[in-house]
């Protein structure tokens, strides 16, 4: 038998002992509650199942099951009240019902399809229903040609749009269930969304850039009910801790890097007990995941319900075991009775913590910020979350890429409110998800769950930098230094008897490099040296041997420096890890999923890619950057190669700009920085460009105009996209389409 004692006191004053006592008398009256009558099994979902908390007290949760294609409504979980009751059934947007039940999921239907057709057109989709797209004469389609409505209520790949060559910035698009106001597509054009009852995520209004991008983050409507694939949480996870541990490879005389990871967790009265076990298991095993480097990560934990409590602060600097057992220590019970959900009173916290962090390391590089907001419902109670995601966001604004805030909300988070805990979705030109929806606790521990390793082919995704924090740049010659983990598909190829050259890593056999290198050492093959995982010459933690050289058959025909691009076979196989990876290729399949390239034949993507990725050899006019990267000579008009792996910024130039010794022909394109370039012994190296937090190799370093470095500055580039038909043949493990 399980009794529980009302504890509230009510006093009244009228004169007269008696009122007085007897009131006193009543309150303290115990309710007696039967444990067979505590939140009984009486419960049905139907279409459903239940899943029953194994030991049943105050405040466990039963959990509502749905088959796939159907959601729980109007909630998915209840807790067992102190009156020994489940809690009601009502949702955060006030939806009552008698009975729990799963209801068929839908997706939303398009409200437009600009300049094509759409088949079958339908009000409503329900899930597994598919949508074909074609597109009228003389426009391209981009995005899937196919999509189909998923059992979380999403729509499968990518927005599909009819693009015409021509216009500064592709079609951005109209998402399903949105209206889109502008339809000019020219530099500096701004469209805006809209998407009437449902719910916005994404970017409100984007901007069309110098570079042919398009500002934000591409948006999505949805209805209140739909939720995120697991999947973005995880991978979002998993670049954070590839971020961490690839801090580990800086030397031991560099200054280590730091990172400051919050946790500002819901504990409140709505949660149940499970579901606080779950929150602080998926806590504890991310702070294990990112455990064990050089580099110096600190952890806040701060729970939150009517008021907030710190668990762990910054400033203690405690081990990761430390901060385990005191979250741990933590028990629901001191918290459950609070009816209030204050995630901006715990905001406040962690500005404090970041001011004082600031304050203190005034010559010291601020360390990496990293907030979680894991909760279940809106807030209430001062200060607005927003507020104060605006004044931390406005604390570091003379620091970019130092903020990262990942919102996750389950079961009754209104969207809106999740997409406003993140900060500058206007102006981020990368399309990352960092706010997540899902429907109950049960995702977050399939968040933390590590795929089954089967190779390093299948595990390393290409294109990915150790460090994703991009820290200013200057010349090649003179430069900066770059650490290990920045650009870990960079090789070294060294000679027995000249200068030695660059190369990247392309897949786990293949290294990409320029011809001129090699046109007269294929038959001493055998006395070629590849180094990798180094930013030191001569050195790295592996070193491969060549099995075969394959130079371009129409290398330097019919004019010099044509066709200069090469292949090496290496006999090892390469073992990928987070400071060897390979770089991204254009117009292939990976590519084609980062630049949203068009649907249909291979020919025509790689046509697109190479417009946009190098503004169509630099024939338009958009302002297109990337960054260089060699051992080759660094001092202005001096013959000295440098020990460390050197980068510099380049800017893609009009052909107009390209004059040199060589004709500049269709497989050429130029490009320079402020007072940079790549110089002699940087030849074969790759120059990359990065989209949606990948990087793509566009241009193989092949000749400058001078053979002075740092005089009349200008560089050339063997045209990647130009030459993937070359690579595609020879190349077959990689997925081209």
């Amino acid at each position: 038998m399980a009794v529980q004692l009302n504890m509230a006191f009510q006093w009244v004053r009228q004169p007269g002992m008696d009122v007085a006592l007897m009131v006193l008398i009543i309150g303290l009256w115990p309710v007696v509650i039967c444990e067979e009558d505590l939140c009984n099994n009486n419960q049905v979902i139907k279409g459903g199942w239940i899943k029953w908390p194994e030991n049943r007290v105050e405040r466990s949760v039963m959990t509502y099951i749905c088959p796939d294609g159907f959601r729980p409504y109007p909630v998915s979980w209840r807790y067992c009240s102190r009156d020994g009751k489940w809690s009601h059934l009502r949702n955060v947007y006030g939806e009552r019902a008698q009975e729990a039940s799963c209801k068929e999921v839908t997706c939303l239907a398009p409200q437009l399809f600009e300049f094509g057709i759409l088949n079958p057109q339908k009000t409503i989709y329900k899930v597994n229903e598919s949508i074909n797209f074609r597109c009228f004469d003389g426009f391209q389609l981009i995005g899937s040609s196919s999509t189909t409505c998923l059992p979380n209520g999403q729509w499968s790949g990518k927005v599909p749009r009819c693009n015409t060559i021509g216009t500064f910035c592709p079609n951005p698009g109209i998402p399903f269930g949105s209206k889109r106001i502008g339809n000019s597509f020219d530099v500096f054009s701004v469209v805006q969304y809209h998407c009437g009852r449902n719910i916005l995520r994404g970017s409100l209004r984007r901007k069309c850039l110098e570079s042919g991008e398009w500002s934000g983050v591409e948006p999505r409507c949805e209805s209140r009910y739909a939720f995120d694939n697991v999947k973005d949480l995880a991978k979002g996870l998993d670049i954070l801790e590839s971020t961490i541990h690839s801090a580990d490879l800086s030397s031991e005389n560099e200054q280590k890097t730091w990172f400051d990871i919050f946790f500002v967790v819901d504990v409140s009265g709505s949660l149940g007990n499970e579901n606080f076990v779950k929150t602080f298991d998926f806590v504890t095993t991310f702070i294990q995941r990112v455990s064990g480097t050089k580099a110096v990560v600190r952890f806040g934990c701060i729970a939150f319900g009517s008021y907030p409590s710190n668990i762990t602060e910054i400033k203690e600097e405690l081990t990761p075991e430390i901060v385990i057992e005191r979250i741990k220590g933590v028990q629901y019970r001191d918290y459950y009775n609070n009816r209030g959900r204050r995630v901006g009173a715990a905001l406040e916290i962690v500005y404090s913590a970041i001011n004082e962090t600031l304050q203190t390391r005034r010559r010291q590089p601020l360390p990496k910020q990293v907030i979680f907001i894991i909760t279940n419902g809106p807030y209430n109670g001062a200060p607005s979350p927003v507020v104060v995601i605006k004044k931390i966001s406005n604390l570091l604004s003379h620091l970019p890429n130092s903020l990262d805030i990942y919102a996750i909300g389950i079961g009754e988070v209104q969207k809106n409110y999740l997409e406003s805990l993140i900060p500058m979705k206007e102006t981020l030109v990368h399309d990352q998800r960092y706010a997540f929806y899902l429907p109950t606790y049960d995702y977050l521990e399939e968040a933390q769950e590590k795929p089954k390793k089967k190779d390093h082919s299948q595990t390393f995704d290409c294109g990915i930098r150790g460090n994703v924090i991009q820290r200013p740049v200057g010349r090649i010659f003179g430069g900066i230094k770059s650490k290990e983990y920045e650009w870990p598909w960079q090789v070294n190829i060294e000679f027995p008897d000249k200068e030695f050259c660059g190369g990247s890593i392309i897949s786990t056999r293949w290294i990409l490099s320029a011809a001129h290198c090699f046109n007269d050492s294929v038959n001493v093959k055998n006395d070629i040296a590849i180094w990798i995982g180094s930013t030191r010459r001569k050195t790295g933690l592996q070193k491969l041997s060549v099995e075969e050289i394959i130079l371009h058959e129409n290398f330097s025909e019919p004019t010099e420096m044509n066709n200069d691009i090469a292949l090496l076979k290496v006999k090892e196989t390469i073992k990928y890890s987070s400071h060897v990876r390979p770089i991204c290729l254009p117009c292939t399949k990976r590519s084609a999923q980062l630049l949203v390239s068009p649907t249909g034949r291979w020919k025509e993507a790689c046509r697109y890619e190479d417009i946009i990725l190098t503004s169509d050899n630099g024939r338009n006019e958009k302002i297109l950057s990337g960054y260089v990267t060699g051992w080759g000579y660094y001092k202005k008009k001096s013959t000295v190669s440098s020990f460390n792996l050197l980068h510099a910024q380049v800017y893609i130039q009009n052909r107009l700009m390209c004059a040199s010794e060589y004709p500049l022909t269709e497989t050429m394109f130029c490009a320079k920085g402020t007072n940079a370039d790549s110089c002699k012994g940087d030849s074969g190296g790759p120059l990359v460009m990065e989209r949606n937090h990948r990087w793509i190799q566009v241009g193989i370093i092949s000749f400058g105009r001078t053979k002075i470095c740092g005089e009349n500055i200008m560089g050339f580039y063997s045209n990647v996209p130009k030459m993937m038909s070359w690579i595609k043949e020879r190349v077959t493990e990689l997925e081209y389409e």
